[in-house]
């Protein structure tokens, strides 16, 4: 059973990226954590390796407050790839994280915001997440220890021992072993699972991954990309959880068709010359909200506990 956090403006102008700051001393996050995490934060320092989670939304401000609150301590950035939402997605983010960054996507769909994300990024390592509370932040030290280990990319498995899911349809389920069983008969390996967003990976992997797609067949183009750069890949067992709140954005059979000529159109494809010659080719341009101040920070805060305040009033 998971346990659900509650949580609610401000608009801007698009910024330069700044940079990290150093990695959390050990001492500070691991008085913070215990037991695997502290493992993980401890082996993160000893790297010098930093985190970014990059988290696509759309319309998510329901979701938001379960999703960010399970962000280990460890992780050093998170940013936050909103596509346009017309709720309070960007509010109720910056008023429970106020580190967040936030960016704008320069277009539409899952593979554009992931896109943006990767290039806004600033971590040695990237962890890819879902808004609507299917993918489990508290899993992503899983993620990182192959990588810390010596591989180049991690793919999260709901069909390995210890994976699961409580979202899949049985008609995705028999989608997603028909396209798998086609990926690996076309690209030579022996994965578990294909159409799932949970991945995790090192900085040096993005030219190889070129991400320019942008719908849900993102997932898949990186894969094969992946397998055709010959990269070291690891599958970890994750378990997908239900959406929280709202509906989701995928439709089965168009999606599923997208995926199919992905397979088949990155296998048959000629490597890309100008990739070659830039490997930033695939960077999109996309616009940053500045960081909240301090000040604004507090004032938010004050807000909320006179709303909270106001409402027990009424409640009485």
């Amino acid at each position: 059973m998971r346990q659900q956090v509650e949580g609610p403006v401000q608009l801007a102008i698009a910024y330069s990226a700044p940079t990290l700051a150093e990695p959390t001393p050990p001492e500070t996050t691991l008085a913070r954590l215990e037991g695997e995490d502290a493992e993980t934060a401890r082996r993160l320092h000893s790297a010098g390796a930093r985190i970014s989670a990059v988290i696509p939304t759309l319309n998510e401000a329901a979701n938001l407050p379960h999703v960010l609150a399970r962000i280990p301590a460890y992780v050093d950035e998170v940013v936050l790839v909103d596509g346009h939402s017309v709720d309070n997605t960007i509010e109720v983010a910056r008023a429970i994280r106020p580190d967040i960054r936030v960016v704008i996507q320069d277009a539409h769909g899952k593979g554009n915001a992931l896109a943006c994300g990767f290039a806004a990024s600033n971590g040695d390592i990237i962890v890819m997440l879902d808004a609507d509370g299917s993918t489990d932040p508290a899993e992503i030290g899983r993620f990182v220890a192959p990588l810390l280990d010596g591989h180049d990319f991690v793919k999260g498995s709901r069909f390995v021992k210890g994976g699961g899911s409580e979202d899949i349809t049985g008609m995705r389920s028999l989608g997603n072993r028909g396209l798998l069983l086609i990926m690996n008969l076309l690209y030579g390996t022996r994965y578990s699972d294909l159409c799932y967003g949970y991945n995790a990976f090192w900085r040096r992997c993005l030219p190889h991954m070129s991400v320019d797609c942008n719908g849900f067949e993102v997932e898949t183009l990186i894969t094969t990309r992946v397998a055709r750069a010959g990269l070291s890949v690891a599958e970890v067992p994750s378990i997908e959880y239900a959406r929280l709140h709202g509906v989701s954005n995928l439709k089965a059979v168009p999606d599923g068709i997208k995926v199919l000529r992905t397979i088949f159109g990155e296998r048959f494809r000629r490597s890309s010359t100008s990739r070659r010659r830039d490997p930033n080719a695939w960077r999109p341009t996309f616009d940053e909200f500045p960081r909240q101040t301090s000040s604004e920070v507090l004032a938010t805060r004050t807000t909320e506990h006179l709303s909270g305040a106001r409402r027990g009033v009424k409640a009485v």
